[in-house]
């Protein structure tokens, strides 16, 4: 059996939209479903922490177990827990926290986002801009700011035409006011960390102002380091990642590239993807995007471009929630099992998450928290195409095949995780995902649709957690053990197949090919 605190984490606070940690404070923002949007704000103490493998000080707690991680300390105020941290760095003490202070309160106080809601529940607000191009100068301009907000069934447009304005500042000071009276808990947009919110802050710094979008009305604000984001094994976008305080932002680009598992969209633009997904709207206005800044500086002469110009783009940031709506609830769902921001759920690696859940079930037994075990080389699943004309053939897929095979020879490490989390957790969201896949079918409602798809990916995850590196809870002999008892399922089968016993690594070594009575079989 499993427990509610393993599976969502002990903090029983529902309908949490937002999650900030100011000083010594942890902020919790909740949002109750409905279209009048009420807003409620909770402040508690928040909690630093780091553990060592060597009690360094008698203050510290000693955790249950034996694992390497053993000696907790703890803080309530941030500045003594950066003094603390700095000279353990000097000392070159081994330690562990999480670096992210949000969810490292969140982990150690079990929080989890939007239990009890759903995606329709959270306040929404898409925007989009036009400026004079990609490239940021001393002479940038942006001329439209287009917004779609949503709140339950309510949905506002507002456009923000420089044109209408004295001056740049003054739009955009309009535009964070906008955005601060309608108070979205969800802030989104298509390719905004990488060009909307770094040119909109470009643009203000030129004219003297900021971009006051937080809930405080605090200035947007940019990590120093470039974080990336990955695309596939071989490519990845550099960004630097953007926070609004109480606000969480969601980038569709991202969305999109995750979405598209089989890489089947032509491109990752917002109109591509909308026309490739059929949702673009009959009749769209369209105008060459390189002559924004032609048709802007003719407006006078040529009134009915920049008219053309202004539908044109007020479609964008409808497009950029229709791409939304499609693609987060999976990763909405997550966020009611994972200790981390919707934000951060949305832009990370499943491995990391999988790790939180780990660490966090853990620490909610009072137990000591494991250290990464090495990388080990391991023989992956098959994969084997032999050229040919083939007369009979027969197609079948192995229902997850990984998290079955976790779950029927028990698989996981003992010394790592005495308590069997890990295994307990494989179980839950597989029989959760079957149990929804089927509900799903039985109504027809979206809900368990897109719960079931968010159990696919966490169920998905956990063998590629288990070999990953850098993680505290990894597992790599369990990973090699997942794929040596799948292979022998493949491998027996085509002996069944076959009646002949086929010598799959032979084969794949010497580069031998059927003969065709083989292929015949």
């Amino acid at each position: 059996m499993y427990s509610n605190q393993l599976i969502f984490g002990k903090n029983q606070l529902t309908n949490i939209a937002s999650v900030e940690v100011d000083g010594d404070n942890l902020i919790i923002f909740q949002e109750k479903n409905g279209e009048f949007g009420e807003l409620t704000t909770s402040v508690f103490p928040a909690t630093y922490w780091f553990i060592t493998n060597k009690r360094i000080s008698q203050k510290q707690i000693e955790l249950e177990g034996n694992q390497y991680y053993k000696y907790l300390a703890e803080f309530s105020s941030l500045e003594e827990y950066e003094k603390v941290r700095s000279l353990l760095y000097q000392k070159r003490i081994d330690f562990y926290t999480i670096w992210d202070k949000k969810e490292a309160n969140m982990v150690r106080q079990g929080i989890t986002y939007y239990k009890g809601l759903q995606p329709k529940d959270i306040s929404v607000l898409s925007f989009d801009i036009e400026s004079d191009g990609l490239n940021k100068t001393k002479n940038s301009e942006i001329y439209i700011i287009t917004n779609t907000f949503r709140r339950g069934e309510e949905i506002i447009r507002q456009s923000f035409f420089l044109d209408d304005y004295d001056t740049q500042a003054e739009m955009i000071d309009d535009w964070c006011f906008f955005v601060r009276t309608m108070d979205p808990s969800i802030i989104l947009g298509h390719n905004i960390f990488s060009y909307d919110f770094p040119y909109l802050a470009h643009v203000a710094a030129l004219n003297n102002t900021s971009l006051k979008l937080g809930r405080d009305e605090s200035d947007i604000r940019f990590n120093d380091k470039a974080s990336s984001f990955r695309k596939d094994g071989s490519q990845s976008y550099e960004y630097n990642k953007a926070f609004i305080f109480g606000r969480e932002l969601v980038d569709t680009m991202f969305l999109s590239i995750k979405y598209d598992v089989a890489r089947n969209f032509p491109s990752y633009g917002l109109k591509s993807i909308v026309k490739h997904l059929g949702m673009e709207k009959e009749g769209r206005s369209f105008v060459d995007a390189s002559k924004i800044k032609h048709f802007y500086n003719e407006r006078i002469k040529f009134p009915e471009m920049w008219d053309k110009t202004k539908a044109y783009a007020e479609e964008d940031s409808d497009d950029a929630l229709k791409l939304y709506d499609l693609m987060s609830p999976s990763f909405f769902y997550m966020t009611q099992n994972i200790s981390k921001t919707y934000q951060e759920i949305n832009c990370g690696a499943t491995g990391s998450q999988i790790n939180n859940m780990m660490v966090r079930s853990y620490f909610q037994l009072n137990h000591s928290i494991a250290k990464a075990s090495e990388a080990e080389p391991f023989e992956g699943g098959i994969s084997l195409g032999v050229p040919g004309i083939y007369k009979n053939c027969l197609k079948w897929d192995l229902a997850s095949a990984y998290p079955h095979t976790i779950i029927q020879y028990n698989l996981y490490d003992k010394r790592k995780d005495p308590a069997g989390n890990f295994l307990t957790m494989v179980k839950y969201f597989t029989k959760a995902r079957i149990q929804n896949k089927k509900l799903a079918k039985e109504t027809n409602l979206i809900y368990y649709k897109d719960l079931e798809q968010s159990q696919k990916i966490v169920i998905n995850s956990f063998f590629g957690f288990c070999g990953a590196t850098g993680l505290n809870y990894n597992a790599p002999a369990i990973a090699a053990e997942i794929t040596r008892r799948c292979r022998g399922y493949i491998i027996e089968s085509i002996k069944w197949a076959t009646g002949q016993e086929l010598d799959y690594w032979k084969l794949k070594s010497s580069g031998e090919e059927l003969d065709e009575e083989k292929r015949d079989l």
